[in-house]
């Protein structure tokens, strides 16, 4: 029953990703905690490799479409860096309610920033205060290390908003931007690596990956904004039930 239930979350995981091509792993760590008995640093952990696996899978049809942008996502990730590593030492040290209080609140903003975005017919560059930059790329470091997520959700603003990037390579821009964040937190929890109990993640990321490339085959007929909607409002449940959960535990 248990590899079952691994296989269904990575199949919701994996079609979001191929159908809107971004926000499924970051199902992980609620996944990990309420359903399989992970503790939240182990699922926060798991949760990177997850997200370096299916971004580093998605990110590839877009490098041959020529929407990945690699300089802006080294400028955001080498800001980020001290936030990184600050997030992961947090992570140590922080008790597992207020760690889960916080991803539920990431969980609500990411499924906000998406439900925005759907209303935003044309984005455009607008002048920003020079602090901006650096006060988001350190945010989106700080979350990578703190709670295992990419953090696309101020990626892709960011993108389109600061850099001028349209939104399809923001999306792309930002996968890769997940991509190294979620490498260095990974690479600064190493000594962590070995207390998970990494058979059940390693069947949703098979499970995701192949949803995923199945996914994205049909997700050109469908209409994205809509998909994207829904995938926004499921989340926002999602998160409304880890933050109440985590408050009342």
């Amino acid at each position: 029953m248990t590899p079952l239930l691994a296989i269904i979350v990575g199949a919701i995981m994996g079609s979001a990703l191929g159908l809107i091509g971004t926000g499924g792993a970051i199902l992980a760590v609620p996944a990990l905690v309420y359903i399989f008995g992970y503790s939240a640093i182990n699922a926060t952990t798991a949760s990177l490799v997850i997200v370096i696996t299916t971004a580093t899978a998605s990110i590839i049809p877009r490098f041959r479409r020529k929407q990945v942008q690699i300089k802006s996502a080294l400028i955001l990730w080498s800001i980020g860096l001290l936030g990184n590593y600050f997030g992961v030492q947090l992570s140590k040290v922080i008790s597992e309610k207020a760690l889960l209080i916080g991803f539920g609140v990431i969980l609500l903003a990411s499924a906000t920033s998406m439900i925005w975005r759907t209303f935003q017919k044309d984005l455009t560059v607008k002048k920003r205060s020079p602090w901006v930059l650096p006060l988001v790329g350190s945010l989106i470091g700080f979350m990578a290390g703190l709670f295992g997520v990419g953090g696309a959700f101020l990626a892709i603003p960011t993108l389109i908003l600061v850099f001028g990037e349209s939104a399809q390579i923001a999306a792309g821009t930002g996968l890769a931007l997940m991509i190294l964040n979620s490498v260095t937190a990974l690479l600064f929890r190493f000594q962590n690596i070995q207390n998970v109990s990494w058979d059940i993640p390693i069947i949703i990321l098979v499970s995701a990956i192949t949803f995923s490339v199945l996914a994205t085959q049909k997700g050109a007929a469908l209409k994205s904004v809509t998909l994207e909607r829904i995938f926004a409002y499921f989340l926002f449940l999602v998160g409304t039930a880890t933050l109440i959960e985590s408050i009342l535990k």
